[in-house]
């Protein structure tokens, strides 16, 4: 039960000590002073029985002991006891000197069953409307940029073989429970097995292993459905043994958690778990997006939706966007020229493109004849539909002839095929011949000069704040991770820009006075 007035009050007697110890430009002060969190308590109400059960801990105040759990990288435990201690933790909380202090257990309870997903994301939103009633955000604001930095999983990645056996013992744990024989008789059948294969190479245990666990699936399946049991360990199972097959793209990497991916930041660096995608404000550095996707998601599928993010809450649209090549995305291009936005996108380039070959734009497409003229004057009417084909590959394929080709003095400058050249023409071929006009701008040479600067706030969530490893496992506590931790970068950043504001307004005071 949720009591009326939740509110904590420090008496007099702590209050002056706690003025004699903390000093006055402490950052939990600055914090206190100008950031507002008590629509905490009217967002949370419903969370809350309004009649019934003992007085809850005032939301307000569980919140941000989560705060300062991200503000100082301090664990559930570690920040009730940092707490217990601490007279700059206490005030910030409202607590006197000798109020006690809630159970760990109790923090973790209002984390994932009283706040939850969806409301840190509110929080997170409510917070931002603070810099846009400040006026650091606007419709006039001129500028966001977008980029992504990775979150490693909270797991220890098991070798191929250990996966299939962990997965298959999740599997004997169901089945136990409705037919210990069958449980058992697969239990002794993985020990013979694992005895029998030893000394032989991963590559000859691992089919003969996942031959033994396809047998459970088909025995557990019917068991399992006919008891309406649970599936959760039987749908891994099937998973990990469907990612051994060649053209697998999703591959599972751990049954604890089971939304973590394989993702990869160039070909010798791979990264196994999550990704924090971001959007700031130029002006500001203030976050005003995020979502977190598994780690092998691309990071330009997700452009449209931050943007969406943004405007469905805030009514708006920042006038410019600025990313990286990995949004080069033709969809991406056209969103933003449907929404009269201009994107600073880097160009992706072509594989012609670097190794200095003719690239698509050397050639004359006219799409109204359907037909294509190569820089030689060789013209092709022969080309593939694959318009429905996914996203940036939907489009024409021109295809020349050997006869064409094989003569041509423009060869070498064209392709190393020892056959024919082929050239395609996305959906998107307006919007990429667009977007490569604006990269040889100035304004976009002037925008790619500011892109440094959402680096700067992933360093800060990721060296201050804890982001790099997940605390919690799967992928909406990985989401709330990232949100906790922008949240922490983002009142930082608020209170410095509301500090700052102030002292200005000040400073113009004292001069017309």
């Amino acid at each position: 039960m949720l009591r009326k007035d939740n509110g904590k009050q420090i008496s007099g007697f702590d209050q002056y000590y706690y003025d004699k110890v903390i000093p006055q430009h402490h950052l939990l002060r600055n914090i206190a002073q100008h950031i507002d969190f008590s629509f905490i308590r009217n967002l949370l109400a419903d969370q809350y029985s309004a009649d019934y059960g003992r007085p809850a801990e005032d939301p307000v105040f569980l919140f941000k002991i989560c705060l300062l759990e991200y503000l100082y990288t301090l664990s559930d435990v570690q920040v009730i006891s940092h707490i217990q201690v601490n007279l700059a933790y206490r005030w910030f909380l409202d607590l006197n000197i000798d109020d006690e202090l809630p159970d760990d257990s109790t923090i973790s309870y209002f984390r994932v069953k009283r706040v939850g997903l969806e409301k840190f994301q509110d929080i997170f939103k409510r917070l931002v409307d603070q810099c846009i009633e400040h006026g650091f955000i606007s419709a006039t604001s001129k500028r966001s940029i977008m980029d992504s930095t990775h979150i490693i999983a909270d797991v220890a990645i098991p070798t191929w073989l250990s996966l299939v056996r962990q997965a298959y013992r999740r599997v004997l744990i169901d089945v136990s429970s409705i037919n210990q024989e069958i449980s058992q008789k697969f239990e002794q059948r993985m020990i013979d097995l694992w005895e029998e294969l030893k000394g032989k190479t991963r590559d000859e245990k691992l089919p003969v292993i996942l031959q033994l666990a396809s047998e459970l699936v088909d025995i557990a399946e019917p068991l399992l459905h006919e008891e309406k049991q649970p599936n959760e360990a039987l749908v891994t199972l099937k998973k990990v043994i469907s990612d051994r097959d060649e053209d697998a793209t999703d591959r599972l990497i751990s049954v604890v958690d089971t939304h973590a991916r394989t993702g990869h930041k160039s070909d010798m660096r791979k990264i196994q778990g999550y990704k924090d995608h971001i959007m700031i404000d130029e002006e500001t550095e203030i976050i005003t997006a995020v979502k977190v996707t598994p780690a092998n998601a691309e990071d330009g599928d997700q452009l449209i939706d931050l943007i969406k993010q943004f405007q469905d809450h805030y009514g708006f649209l920042p006038k410019e966007l600025s990313a990286d090549k990995g949004y080069w995305f033709g969809k991406n291009l056209r969103f933003l020229q449907e929404n009269n936005m201009i994107g600073h996108i880097s160009w992706m380039k072509t594989k012609q493109q670097v190794s200095g070959l003719f690239t698509p734009e050397h050639f004359h497409f006219d799409l109204e004849n359907m037909q294509v003229t190569c820089p030689n004057g060789i013209v092709s009417h022969s080309y593939r539909d694959r318009t429905k084909a996914k996203e940036d590959r939907a489009g024409y394929e021109f295809r020349f002839t050997k006869t064409q080709c094989q003569d041509c003095p423009l060869r070498a400058q064209c392709t190393t095929s020892k056959s024919i050249r082929n050239v395609f023409i996305s959906d998107y071929y307006a919007e990429f011949q667009q977007a490569r006009e604006h990269y040889k701008t100035d304004e976009y040479k002037e925008a790619r000069k500011s892109r440094w600067l959402i680096e700067r706030r992933h360093a800060d969530k990721v060296r201050n704040h804890g982001l790099r490893r997940s605390r919690y496992r799967g992928l909406e506590r990985a989401y709330i991770h990232a949100l906790m931790s922008t949240i922490a970068s983002n009142v930082k950043r608020m209170t410095k820009l509301i500090m700052e504001k102030r002292k200005q307004e000040r400073s113009a005071l004292l001069v017309t006075s």
